[in-house]
């Protein structure tokens, strides 16, 4: 900003004699030569320029010249400019900056509480001043400071207390002549190294470095605080790291880059390192690492790097432990493989080396923050209103549902908006691998699978989970996605009284799901005729609902086809509604069943 200084003072309450030690100060530089400019009460008093649409434009064409010409006084004086709040607040940077350029010395008066309008004084300040009077109050008062400077990013070592000793008689008045050179020139002298907050950076200091250094300083101080107290709440975590990095001089001195660098090491200790703020953005979907320097991400259906990394194996593997220890799953070399969730419903597959030749593998499914709806997925033109009344009719009318779709077409989305028509009276069992639905219902009990432990034991599969809900006097049972032998179990449970119950299977047509069904059916082990396994779908199944990512990466139902019965040993369809040359139309066949 220029070779001039910019010195800040600040108390814990009013009458503690800051403004006395400001004006003391300035009047002793202006009597040096020195250019000296003091701002005062810039929250507080009135506006002593013009009404400010007048005088902002003005001010915004000064140059340092015309504003030390504006604010010039007699000879040995100096400069004392009053500000009210509203032109402060619009103009207050621009108004520091050009002082700074235009004085040597800029002393500001800062008003007693720390909100966003004293930011722009304490970004450009050199060196902040707290003011307070003798007494073991202002200690208290100077640590409350301190943290408030944290919050905002700023290091313990940016401020200084000094304690203010008021002159009553001639003698007390000559120390305090001698107290201002003094610390006129300690000011001068520390002026003179530098900014305290300002180190030297080295030119091969990569952000990267400088947040692993930090990371490596916090950490165990961080796991200290946590062993202290084991339920040591994320705020308060977030404020034990802030007075750490706070108390560290070594912090770059921008408090936009302070800030990032805090939010980057709380991402590396306390979440999910770089991926943190990716899985924070709504705009991204998915998010795939493939090794700790390859991260790819999902955005508005098209895949594009993620411009991060992590800093090696172990930082990902760590991060790995994280995501898997608070839902009780394990990942390691013995079981390389692992499905998880986070804790907002996110799905997360996990792989390790030696499956993964390129490094430790994870891909984050991300689930918007609140269920989505009929009425959001016409918003998103992912079908049409008239299928979505046809399929909320169908759900009150109690018809089983089948939702067919590749890899990442919206098929649990849709089953979430799905059950959103089920009666807040019917009781929901849902069964998945990780738990991923969000059923906005009062009375719902969700299941979720179980894998082996280390010893092989223990696992719980989701047809067992199938089976056990037939005995939990479930209305509907809702299996978020069919692979295995579960699905001849949930078409048992469709065909004995529990009407309206849905599942996903992995298919590209309707046509294609009902064959899959068939081969997950005879993987149940049950050595049964392909006629009786197609009774059975013919039986349970009364609409299959396909999904389908196109390649704009727009997701939509591209077909709702009736299951309406057999012919010979065929199980015979039609197709009710489709999406069909970039639109959504009705096939005009009337369904064999009633929607409702």
């Amino acid at each position: 900003m220029g070779s001039g200084k910019l010195i800040s003072f600040w108390s814990g309450e009013s009458g503690t004699g800051g403004r006395t030690l400001a004006r003391a100060l300035a009047q002793y530089w202006a009597e040096q030569g020195m250019d000296v400019l003091l701002i005062d009460n810039v929250a507080d008093h009135p506006v002593t320029f013009p009404e400010p649409a007048s005088w902002i434009p003005r001010f915004r064409s000064l140059s340092p010249v015309m504003l030390r010409n504006y604010l010039a006084g007699p000879c040995g004086t100096f400069p004392n400019l009053n500000l009210g709040r509203l032109p402060v607040l619009i103009l207050l940077k621009e108004l520091l900056e050009l002082a700074v350029r235009a004085y040597s010395w800029t002393l500001v008066i800062g008003p007693n509480d720390l909100g966003t309008e004293a930011l722009p004084i304490l970004d450009a300040s050199a060196r902040v001043l707290w003011v307070g009077e003798p007494g073991p109050k202002s200690s208290v008062q100077f640590q409350e400071f301190l943290d408030q400077l944290a919050k905002f990013h700023f290091p313990h070592a940016f401020a200084e207390a000094v304690i203010n000793h008021f002159p009553e008689d001639s003698e007390k008045e000559f120390r305090f002549q001698q107290y201002i050179q003094e610390l006129a020139h300690r000011l001068e002298l520390q002026q003179a190294q530098g900014r305290p907050d300002q180190p030297q950076a080295s030119a091969e200091d990569s952000p990267e470095k400088v947040i692993e250094e930090l990371r490596q300083r916090v950490q165990p101080e961080l796991i200290k605080a946590l062993e202290e107290t084991p339920q040591l709440e994320p705020a308060a975590a977030q404020q034990t790291v802030e007075v750490l990095l706070a108390q560290d001089a070594s912090l770059p001195a921008s408090r936009e880059t302070r800030g990032e660098i805090l939010s980057r090491v709380l991402d590396d200790v306390l979440g999910l390192g770089p991926i943190e703020p990716l899985l924070k953005d709504p705009s991204i979907s998915e998010v795939m690492v493939n090794g700790p320097r390859c991260i790819y991400i999902e955005k508005k259906g098209k895949l594009q790097p993620a411009g991060v990394q992590f800093s090696s194996e172990k930082q990902l593997r760590t991060i790995i432990d994280r995501i898997v220890a608070p839902i009780g799953r394990r990942v390691d070399e013995s079981m390389p493989l692992c499905d998880a969730r986070l804790a907002d419903g996110s799905r997360v597959n996990i792989v390790l080396p030696p499956l993964a030749l390129d490094g430790a593998s994870i891909t984050i499914r991300k689930f918007s923050a609140r269920a989505l709806g009929f009425e959001d997925l016409v918003g998103f033109n992912s079908l049409s209103p008239a299928m979505a009344n046809f399929l909320r009719q169908v759900v009150v009318g109690r018809r089983n549902i089948v939702v067919s779709g590749g890899t990442g077409s919206g098929k649990t989305t849709l089953l979430n908006a799905l059950s959103s028509a089920i009666p807040q009276d019917e009781r929901i069992v849902t069964i998945e691998d990780a738990a991923e639905l969000r059923l906005q219902k009062p009375h719902v009990v969700r299941l979720e699978s179980r894998p082996p432990n280390a010893e092989g034991e223990g696992a719980i599969p989701i047809r067992r989970l199938v089976i056990n809900a037939l005995r939990m006097r479930p209305d509907r049972i809702v299996v978020g996605e069919c692979r295995g032998g579960e699905a001849l179990d949930m078409l048992q449970a469709m065909n004995t009284g529990h009407d309206g119950s849905m599942t996903t299977v992995h298919a590209n047509t309707p046509r294609d799901a009902l064959g899959r069904i068939e081969t997950l059916v005879l993987m149940a082990g049950m050595d049964l005729p392909i006629r009786v396994v197609r009774e059975q779908i013919r039986s349970a199944v009364n609409l299959v609902v396909q999904q389908a990512r196109l390649v704009d990466g727009t997701r939509k139902v591209i077909s709702i086809t009736e299951v309406t019965g057999m012919e010979g040993d065929l199980l015979t369809t039609q197709e009710l509604f489709r999406f069909h040359g970039g639109g959504f139309e009705s096939t005009g066949l009337v369904p064999k069943f009633s929607p409702s």
